[in-house]
């Protein structure tokens, strides 16, 4: 027992750093990648030649991002993706809010089947709506556009914030919006100025959740997007993945150009996303 509390202190910082450095290598072999010029020979290439390899480059270059605008449409991709999930953030917001205020203050028939059969939504593959939403779309005309890709990003984050919402909403005291609405304010504007600022937390968690979503997806923007007007970055991506071009410092340079955006969100509100996931979970 005297051991096992001697070891203890130490066996959990260990475990932990064995996780975390597990967890981040291919993210640090990516980023030593990016700066590598493509001169150099790969680990493959040096190993059958029997030198050592190099794990670092002895003279690192950032020619590798400014060659990547060169080879292809890099900031193109860039600002479809950040439309893309900046669209699908608001929608999904949007929707989300209102649907989780209706479900929360408003008793009507058909409100459990509804709400079951939201929660069914977001637990349909992607895969499965590929076919609707193409003929959809192709009806309509939303085909290789900005609303047709934001539309269908939205099929699987919008009931996410929803259900999410329903439990931010549920924990508000009614008394707040009926005080409100004795001032003079609407329904809709007591859920804008006394019920949305309340769920500060629960609407961001949602929003960098359909931001993340969006900018990482790449089934939907594969197939619905046919031109680089409308193609976000995971397309460009598979296209390295592919070897098309073959020069591995720039694809590594546009996998961490890809990456750095949603690893800042995350950063800068990960104290926000991880309490507003915890407060939705134990909510009711």
């Amino acid at each position: 027992m005297r051991r096992r509390a001697l070891l203890r202190p130490i066996g959990i910082p260990l475990g932990a750093a064995l996780i975390l450095g597990y967890s981040l290598l291919p993210i640090i072999w990516i980023a030593i990648a990016s700066i590598t010029p493509e001169r150099q020979p790969s680990a493959g290439a040096t190993w059958q030649s029997g030198r050592a390899v190099d794990y670092f480059p002895s003279h690192p270059t950032t020619a590798n991002f400014a060659a990547l605008f060169d080879t292809v449409p890099f900031a193109t991709y860039f600002r479809n993706s950040a439309v893309v999930a900046c669209g699908t953030m608001i929608v999904a917001l949007a929707v989300g809010s209102l649907g989780a205020y209706g479900f929360v203050r408003f008793r009507f028939r058909g409100r459990g089947p509804l709400l079951s059969a939201t929660l069914m939504a977001y637990m349909i593959p992607s895969v499965v709506l590929l076919v609707p939403l193409m003929v959809l779309f192709r009806r309509y005309g939303l085909i290789n556009t900005y609303p047709g890709l934001i539309l269908a990003e939205a099929t699987g984050t919008a009931p996410f914030t929803l259900l999410l919402l329903i439990n931010y909403f549920s924990a508000l005291p009614p008394e707040l919006e009926q005080a409100a609405q004795i001032d003079g304010c609407s329904r809709l504007g007591a859920l804008l100025r006394v019920v949305l600022p309340l769920a500060a937390p629960g609407l961001m968690t949602g929003g960098l959740f359909a931001f993340i979503m969006a900018w990482n997806d790449f089934l939907f923007a594969f197939l619905f997007a046919t031109s680089d007007n409308v193609k976000t970055l995971p397309v460009i991506m598979r296209l390295f993945a592919l070897g098309e071009p073959a020069v591995w410092g720039v694809s590594a340079a546009g996998a961490v150009l890809t990456t750095l955006p949603v690893a800042l969100l995350f950063l800068g509100f990960q104290r926000m996303l991880i309490s507003g996931l915890a407060a939705g979970a134990v909510k009711g």
